[in-house]
């Protein structure tokens, strides 16, 4: 740049004249970004609410203690939070009937049966329901 050439000026009222548009571009870059990130992450009140949980029936009530809770109950075992609907859509779109298969043979750090020896087919069916359900 010479000395005869100037640099353009901007003052604060040209920065004002394109807030509105900066602010859409801005706000449209972080919807874009915020509909690809992961399922939300549970936190400490999804975790107390799902220690809170039970089921109704009191013989299912039972089983969930022993078996299910232990782990669906606390964000540190990595299973899916009881109640905590984004960490069961996935696996809900995989069909009831894939939650309850792998829930009898066992999936990754969970063994068969979810530890439940004498849980029936259509009570881990209920207990899967039970805890995927948004409370």
């Amino acid at each position: 740049m010479t000395k005869t050439q100037s640099r353009p000026s901007i003052s604060p009222q040209s920065i004002t004249a394109f807030s509105p548009f900066w602010c859409g571009v801005t706000l449209a870059a972080l919807s874009a970004l915020t509909a690809c990130q992961q399922p939300a992450e549970p936190g400490p009140q999804d975790e107390a609410r799902a220690e809170q949980l039970r089921p109704q029936s009191a013989a299912l009530a039972e089983k969930y203690e022993r078996s299910c809770m232990v782990c669906h109950s606390r964000i540190a075992a990595n299973a899916p939070l009881t109640g905590f609907a984004p960490a069961w859509k996935a696996r809900l779109e995989k069909g009831m009937e894939t939650l309850v298969r792998n829930a009898q043979q066992g999936l990754g750090s969970m063994p068969p049966g979810g530890q439940c020896a004498d849980c029936t087919t259509e009570e881990l069916r209920a207990l899967v329901v039970f805890m995927a359900h948004d409370h």
